[in-house]
């Protein structure tokens, strides 16, 4: 009997290993796609990620061995070169093998061109857009070649040829090593043959989409021209151009293309000096400029003035949960707003505006306003600066009333409830965004999507938060959700006493994918820092991951003004190690401990 037993059991492990090798050999790479072009890779290295099966096994991509962690995933970080380029997976378990190409192309990084002939680079010359500008204006001109040369410019029509000089060679930056990496300076050589020159556009020129003409001309005597994508047309400075901001909230950028500066409602009139292809030029005063998206605006008729008004008066009014400043303007001007935290003050800049503001009416016993006072900084430049009573800021609403008066809704303090039983998040109102839904996000090895991670660890700190008392919003509950600025206007309307936007996280290709994980923390205004530092720490305390560091970032959700808002990435979806910790149960009951904990603190040591 013994042995039929024995013989049976020797049958069931035959049986049970021929199972085990029967599997096939498989392998999915998740990152990258194939086709998708990669952006410039100044470590010369592009990570690849994916799963095979079985887990145990092995893995070599361009013949280089790959770690395969025990649930079959893997992270690589692979050289490459540049162009059409090639990972070669091959995938092996016993007898078994198989084998994935991924096609990519890899986005070329800036070098010196080395050509024995003239040359210039088309995708470099600069403008690439339509220009308008006026009298006064500085007309750059710029694109590389051949260094070595003498190059110039010529404007059709407006100038004859105006030199240009070769720039000192300089070394590019990845602004995805200098943020998400280590910030080291990349081993390219320095990039020669760049040059770059300006006219000052005269008060007499004068031309509609007049074309640029640039030319190099080498030691030989020989010249290369080539015309710019760009034209140049010279407005007429005699009558002022005015527009209508369209949008309910306008965005106005420090220059063509860059960082937002402020935001301005609808219906307010802007006066445009100049447009760089579909950026328009806003003056707001003899020494401020900014710049705003065509498509925000729309034209005013011709002969419309530009918007001017006195301000003489200035009140407050008490809510039960504000203070409100109304500042008399009778028209929509455009306005920025700063916050100092360390001053308590609030600060609102006002363009279009001269002072007579004789009268302030500030209502007795206010406990949120200490006081106001205004300056005239420059003509129409006017300043308006709110000294709060406490010592921290929660958040403002401002814009324009139903009569164009400018008004500043400050918020004031929670009631935090005392009693050392009682929760400091009893009663507070705390908006949850699971990032993402319906799109992905970012993905993992295992295929498992960000947007499914964000909601369960919302889920979980949703339930933590109102076992403490506390009141939750979701911004979304399921797989659907609403774009960020819908979900950005949902939560300025219910203006909860936080906002937590959750997120897992994701670096840009060329980084060090084994270097550059853990947790960090995003902010963007300046009521926010204090709650992104703590949540920061205590999720370094609960999690044990790296430091990712604190971030200031202009994201949608840390935007908003009505709020503490902040952003949070505790661990990275694309690292094998990061994504089992997001997976498990274990996982989502630290992170929502810490961020309760963190929560509860900010409360407790905010109180007044």
């Amino acid at each position: 009997m013994r042995k039929e037993i024995k013989g049976i059991l020797v049958v069931l492990v035959l049986i049970f290993i021929s199972i085990s090798y029967s599997f096939s050999a498989t392998i999915t790479v998740v990152y990258p796609r194939e086709g998708t072009t990669l952006s410039a890779a100044p470590n010369d290295s592009m990570f690849v990620f994916g799963q095979v099966t079985p887990f145990s096994a092995s893995l070599t991509i361009n013949n280089e061995k790959v770690r395969v962690y025990e649930n079959g995933t893997f992270l690589a970080y692979v050289p490459v070169t540049e162009g059409d380029f090639v990972f070669h997976c091959a995938v092996a378990a016993g007898s078994d093998s198989s084998f994935v190409d991924r096609h990519v192309t890899v986005r070329p990084v800036a070098k010196t061109v080395n050509s024995d002939s003239l040359l210039i680079l088309q995708n470099t010359l600069s403008p690439s857009v339509d220009y308008e500008l006026m009298a006064g204006d500085l007309y750059r001109v710029s694109f590389q070649g051949v260094p070595g040369c003498k190059a110039y410019f010529e404007i059709a029509g407006i100038t004859g040829p105006v030199p240009m000089q070769e720039l000192p060679p300089e070394q590019d930056t990845y602004w995805g090593e200098v943020i998400f990496g280590e910030a080291k300076q990349t081993s390219q050589i320095p990039v020669k043959g760049r040059y770059a020159g300006s006219y000052l556009i005269q008060s007499g020129d004068y031309g509609y989409m007049r074309p640029t003409n640039v030319y190099l001309v080498d030691d030989n005597g020989d010249t290369l021209s080539l015309t710019l994508p760009g034209k140049l047309s010279v407005m007429d400075s005699r009558f002022p151009y005015m527009v209508e901001t369209v949008e309910r909230e306008n965005v106005l950028r420090t220059a063509q293309g860059c960082g937002y500066y402020y935001f301005v409602p609808q219906g307010v009139n802007l006066w445009i000096t100049g447009r760089k292809g579909e950026y328009l030029r806003v003056r707001l005063s003899n020494v401020e400029e900014a710049w705003v998206p065509r498509y925000f605006t729309r034209p005013l008729p011709q002969g419309s003035v530009p918007p001017q008004t006195i301000v003489h008066t200035v009140r407050t009014q008490l809510f039960p949960d504000k203070s409100r400043v109304r500042v008399f303007t009778g028209t929509r001007l455009p306005y920025r707003i700063e916050q100092d935290p360390k001053s308590h003050t609030i600060t609102i800049f006002m363009y279009g505006v001269l002072s007579d503001t004789d009268w302030i009416r500030q209502e007795f016993g206010d406990s949120n306003i200490r006081d106001i006072r205004w300056s005239q900084d420059a003509p129409g430049s006017y300043r308006l600066i709110i000294e709060l009573a406490h010592q921290n800021q929660w958040g403002y609403n401002a814009g324009y009333d139903e009569q164009d008066h400018f008004y500043i809704d400050i918020k004031r303090p929670p009631a935090i409830e005392s009693g050392w039983l009682t929760s400091p998040l009893k009663n507070r109102f705390i908006a949850l965004d699971p990032g993402h839904g319906p799109d992905l996000g970012a993905v993992g090895p295992t295929g498992y999507a960000e947007k499914d991670a964000n909601l369960a660890l919302a889920e979980e700190l949703g339930r933590q938060l109102q076992d403490k008392g506390a009141h939750v919003f979701f911004t979304r509950e399921g797989n659907e959700g609403i774009s960020l600025r819908g979900r950005k206007r949902m939560v300025e309307v219910l203006a909860p006493d936080v906002m937590l936007s959750l997120h897992h996280n994701a670096i840009p290709d060329g980084v060090n994918p084994y270097k550059s994980r853990g947790t960090s923390t995003y902010y963007y205004q300046p009521q926010s820092f204090d709650l992104a530092v703590l949540v920061q720490k205590h999720l370094l305390n609960e999690l044990k991951l790296n430091n990712f560091g604190l971030f200031y970032d202009n994201l949608a959700m840390c935007r908003p003004t009505q709020m503490p808002s902040i952003l949070i990435e505790p661990a990275f979806m694309m690292h094998p190690e990061e994504e089992m910790m997001i997976l498990s149960k274990d996982y989502r009951k630290k992170c929502a401990k810490a961020i309760v904990k963190a929560l509860e603190e900010f409360f407790e040591t905010t109180r007044e």
